[in-house]
């Protein structure tokens, strides 16, 4: 079983992928590539040099940074496994051709702000003003990111603007519907 992850800045990804692994769930992270290779170019992990990083691996390869991930799923070949975050259609399109299902998730504009004021990286210190430029650089196409795109291309929808006992909810009725 593989589950793919696209969301919208904010929105609980990293909170699903928490309870995801909880459920045996063996997780690989775009982001964590994208990391390793600003590490290894010495430069700083912000949201910015991941975007730009992100977009230039995507002109190269639209499934990038996917693949990647996608090749240490095959070689670790787990039961159950998810890949996180899809943000191109190409990345969504790549997935899916290989048997994964896609999960969107989703929140309101302003209570996704405030969890990332809540999270208190550096990364997430910014003005609403800030965000949502951001937001709407990810979400529309900006880049060779298109997340709402790749959210209407999902099997499974969860709109997060509840607690997290309604969210555990959700997963759990999606988690019944494809079998796990």
């Amino acid at each position: 079983m593989l589950i793919g992850i696209a969301g919208t800045l904010g929105a609980g990804k990293g909170t699903v992928v928490a309870y995801l692994k909880e459920k045996g769930f063996v997780h690989y992270s775009a982001s964590g590539v994208l990391r390793e290779l600003l590490r290894a170019d010495g430069l700083e992990e912000s949201r910015e040099n991941m975007t730009v990083l992100a977009d230039k691996l995507r002109s190269e390869n639209p499934a990038s940074p996917q693949h990647v991930l996608f090749e240490k799923y095959k070689k670790e070949n787990p039961d159950k496994a998810i890949l996180e975050s899809i943000h191109s259609v190409g990345e969504a399109e790549f997935i899916k051709e290989r048997g994964a299902i896609l999960l969107g998730v989703d929140a309101d504009l302003e209570t996704r702000y405030e969890r990332i004021k809540a999270r208190g990286t550096s990364k997430d210190h910014v003005t609403f003003e800030e965000f949502e430029k951001i937001a709407t650089h990810e979400e529309e196409g900006g880049g060779k990111h298109n997340i709402r795109a790749v959210l209407e291309m999902a099997n499974y929808t969860i709109t997060n603007n509840g607690t997290l006992e309604e969210l555990h909810i959700q997963i759990e009725e999606i988690l019944k519907k494809i079998g796990v």
